[in-house]
């Protein structure tokens, strides 16, 4: 009965760890699904001169979770209030669903978005694709780094608790 004791204190311990270790591999999701949302949005602005309300929905349909809520109350934001601006709209998705992670690139990206000539719109969109790509850098080189550290320490504490009970 001890021995089972002592392997749900170590997997337990251990699985808040792991835990851990997969919110760091989801920012990094979440990060790359942005990058593609921003390839999307150059290209329907670009290309097919898609109207922002419309470019949003679309960019919400591209995406999953927490971004597809996020852009899909702009996109509706956008379309119920035609004279809102993106900007505006952004800052109140970000309220109803907060996006810490992204909100500075966010804020930058939709200041840019439906005020100037498309050429200025489309360095916004290049400036937030730098952005974004320089952040999973730093997240990727994070996540390498503190994975298995993170797995590790929650196998050891409870290697640990155990060994304070015995």
């Amino acid at each position: 009965m001890k021995l089972v004791g002592m392997i749900f204190i170590v997997v337990s311990a251990g699985s808040v760890g792991f835990r851990i270790a997969v919110l760091l591999k989801r920012r990094c999701m979440l990060v790359r699904q942005f990058l593609r949302a921003l390839q999307l949005l150059r290209s329907e602005i670009s290309f097919c001169g898609t109207p922002l309300p419309q470019a949003f929905a679309l960019m919400a349909a591209s995406c999953d979770g927490q971004l597809a809520r996020l852009f899909s109350t702009v996109a509706k934001d956008m379309d119920r209030r035609r004279w809102v601006t993106p900007q505006a709209a952004m800052e109140k998705a970000l309220e109803e669903t907060p996006e810490e992670l992204l909100k500075p690139i966010l804020i930058d990206l939709t200041k840019r978005l439906g005020k100037y000539d498309l050429d200025a719109q489309m360095q916004g969109i290049d400036t937030a694709y730098r952005e974004a790509e320089l952040l999973l850098q730093t997240l990727e080189q994070e996540r390498s780094l503190k994975s298995r550290t993170y797995e590790t320490l929650g196998i050891c504490a409870g290697l640990a608790a155990v060994i304070l009970l015995l």
